[in-house]
C-alpha cells in the first residue's frame, strides 16, 4: 500500500496538514464554476487526497495474468462499473454512450515507430511545441537538433525568446486564472473564432540552454488544428495541419475494429435530418477529416 492511501502514515498525515493549509481559505463556491471536464480533471489528478476510484473500471484486473502487476502498482479500480464487452479486445461503456476502450491496441512495435516519429517528424517546424512559446527553436526540432550535436559534438545554444527589455517589465507571476470556456457547439463557432488569441507571453526566467538540456522539457507538438492553450480553444485563423498518414491509418483502423451496431443500436438520439454517422463510418471515416467524430466518441 502507498503510504499515501494509509491516514496513519506520517507521509499521509504531511500531506493532509499541506493540503488543509493550501485550501484554507479557498472560496467553497468556486466548484461550482467548473465544467464537468475540469471537475473530473481536478478529481482524477489530485496528487491528495488520492482520488477515489471505486467507480472507474479497471481492465487490468479481468487479466489473471496481471494480478501481480495490480498488487505492485498503486492505483486500483474497479471491475462493478458497468460495462460491455464488444468483441475480445473492445469495451464499450453504456452510461457513456459512443465511449470505447480498446485496451493494448496499438502494437508494442507501432508504439515504438510512432515515438521515433512523433520526436523526429512531428515535433518540427511548422507544429508548434510546448517550447516554442519560450524559445527560438531550429526548425529541424529539438530532437534533431540534439541527434546531430550528439554526432557531431558542438555548442549549439538555443536562445530565449523573452529579451531583457520583457524580463524587466514583465507582470509577477501569480495564481493561474482558469479559464470556463462557453461550450463549443455550431451556435457559438464564429463567438469562439472570432476571440482574440495573441501570442501567449515567453516564460522570463528561462536561460539559453543546450539541446540536450531542452529535450527532456519536450512536453507536445500539435497536430491537426492549432490549440492555444492561452485561451483553451482552437485557432481556426492558422488553418489545418497536416495529419500525417500513418495516423489517419491507425484512426481508420480503430474505428474499423469496433461493431457500432452494438455501441449504438439501443441509444434513441436525435440525429437531425441526416441518419447517423456512424452507420457508415467504415466506409468513410478518415476520407475527409480524421479525429472528429459527428458524435461523442473516444478512444482510449
Amino acid at each position: 500500500m502507498s503510504p499515501l492511501h494509509d491516514p496513519s502514515s506520517p507521509a499521509y498525515k504531511k500531506a493532509n496538514r499541506l493540503f488543509k493549509k493550501a485550501t484554507k481559505h479557498r472560496d467553497p463556491l468556486l466548484e461550482l464554476e467548473w465544467t464537468p471536464f475540469r471537475a473530473a480533471e481536478k478529481k482524477f489528478k489530485a496528487r491528495f487526497p488520492p482520488p477515489d476510484l471505486s467507480d472507474v473500471l479497471d481492465l487490468a484486473t479481468l487479466d489473471p495474468g496481471r494480478e501481480q502487476e495490480i498488487q505492485q502498482g498503486v492505483w486500483h479500480g474497479s471491475t462493478t462499473v458497468q460495462y460491455t464487452r464488444l468483441s475480445k479486445n473492445a469495451y464499450a461503456v453504456p452510461h457513456i454512450p459512443g465511449l470505447v476502450i480498446l485496451p493494448s491496441f496499438i502494437a508494442p512495435e507501432m508504439q515504438r515507430d510512432l515515438i521515433r516519429w512523433s520526436l523526429s517528424e512531428q515535433a518540427r517546424h511548422p507544429n508548434e511545441t510546448n517550447l516554442d512559446i519560450h524559445y527560438h527553436l531550429p526548425q529541424n526540432g529539438i530532437w534533431n537538433t540534439w541527434l546531430s550535436s550528439r554526432k557531431d559534438p558542438i555548442d549549439i545554444t538555443i536562445e530565449p525568446k523573452a529579451t531583457q527589455e520583457f524580463q524587466a517589465n514583465h507582470e509577477p507571476p501569480g495564481p493561474r486564472k482558469l479559464i470556463n470556456n462557453i461550450p463549443a457547439t455550431p451556435d457559438t463557432f464564429t463567438s469562439i473564432s472570432t476571440t482574440p488569441k495573441p501570442p501567449q507571453a515567453p516564460s522570463a526566467t528561462v536561460k539559453p540552454a543546450f539541446p540536450s538540456e531542452l529535450i527532456h522539457k519536450l512536453r507536445w507538438a500539435n497536430i491537426g488544428w492549432y490549440y492555444h492553450w492561452g485561451t483553451k480553444q482552437y485557432d481556426f485563423t492558422k488553418g489545418k495541419g497536416a495529419i500525417d498518414q500513418r495516423l489517419r491509418n491507425l484512426c481508420r483502423d480503430a474505428v474499423a475494429t469496433v461493431d457500432w451496431k452494438q455501441v449504438y443500436i439501443d441509444i434513441h438520439a436525435n440525429w437531425g435530418e441526416d441518419e447517423p454517422g456512424w452507420m457508415s463510418w467504415n466506409e468513410t471515416y478518415g476520407k475527409y477529416f480524421v479525429g472528429h467524430q459527428h458524435t461523442n466518441s473516444h478512444f482510449f
